[in-house]
């Protein structure tokens, strides 16, 4: 049977909006990528996913203390936003390597998030954002690119929306 690398945990981790660095060490929820289903009859009802059309994809960040970092991140247009993190691998001789992890990501927040203040905590303030376009690289390979407005859904090298661009 073949081994299959294991991983371990984040390291750490950075927030860019529009190439400038606003957060370190933050807590961040990756859209899922979810296909919108059609029903069809096949010995009962069957919902069956359509690759081509997707459901609304959501980035949530949650970063500590209000500053200027936040208000980046804040601003109620598209932002490019790149994502960070290093986290660990081991292989099948038990060799430990780092491994660098990006997601580039456009998109629009949602909310100004509400900030709650107690005397000698700090603040977690959680930004949610609608997300137009999403690829994620691992160890520099491509996983998968989404972008909503370009129809395109790209998942390990395989282009699942060309069949249906190609007949429009």
């Amino acid at each position: 049977m073949p081994f299959v690398n294991i991983t371990g945990p984040i390291l750490s981790d950075t927030a860019y909006v529009n190439n400038e660095l606003v957060a370190k060490d933050l807590t961040v929820s990756l859209p899922e990528i979810a296909a919108a289903t059609a029903d069809i009859q096949a010995m009962g009802t069957m919902s069956l996913p359509i690759w081509q059309m997707l459901e609304d994809m959501e980035l949530a960040i949650t970063k500590i203390g209000v500053d200027k970092g936040l208000s980046k991140m804040i601003k109620p247009e598209s932002l490019a936003l790149e994502l960070r993190w290093a986290q660990t691998d081991i292989d099948a001789n038990a060799v430990t390597k780092n491994v660098g992890c990006k997601a580039f990501i456009k998109a629009i927040p949602k909310v100004i998030p509400s900030i709650e203040l107690t005397v000698g905590e700090a603040t977690e303030n959680e930004v949610t954002m609608t997300v137009t376009r999403y690829q994620l690289f691992v160890d520099g390979k491509e996983l998968w690119l989404i972008d909503r407005l370009a129809g395109i859904v790209r998942i390990d090298g395989v282009d699942y929306s060309s069949g249906v661009n190609n007949l429009l």
